[in-house]
């Protein structure tokens, strides 16, 4: 997800990845990110985090900024033991149906040959 027109960069929608240290499991995160108001969803090899831009500038104290390539944060004090790394996304870039292979073939028509 995307700012739209009437967001504010507070409003801003942010997704990170979360690199847990070896023999960790997420539930300290989780129970951290809750207080934070940010979402966990913990994944086979760490967690991905996802909230508003504000939440994460107030629980990792650093603003995850124009996120036009991936951002590291700092990993708060409280989970070092838990936590390896935390990684901003960038914004994906979606393909608007300008380009010849977002185009979709019409019922019946065979697909273009690339």
């Amino acid at each position: 997800m995307t700012r739209g027109p009437s967001d504010t960069p507070e409003q801003e929608f942010v997704e990170a990845t979360v690199e847990l240290r070896d023999g960790t499991d997420a539930d300290e995160l989780v129970e951290w990110c809750a207080g934070h108001g940010i979402d966990v969803l913990p994944m086979s090899a760490g967690a991905l985090l996802t909230g508003p831009a504000f939440r994460f500038e107030e629980a990792f104290g650093m603003s995850p900024g124009g996120r036009s390539r991936p951002l590291t944060l700092p990993v708060p004090q409280d989970l070092r033991e838990t936590v390896q790394s935390v990684t901003v996304l960038p914004i994906p870039e979606l393909h608007t149906g300008d380009s010849p292979s977002a185009r979709r073939p019409s019922p019946g028509e065979p697909p273009e040959k690339t």
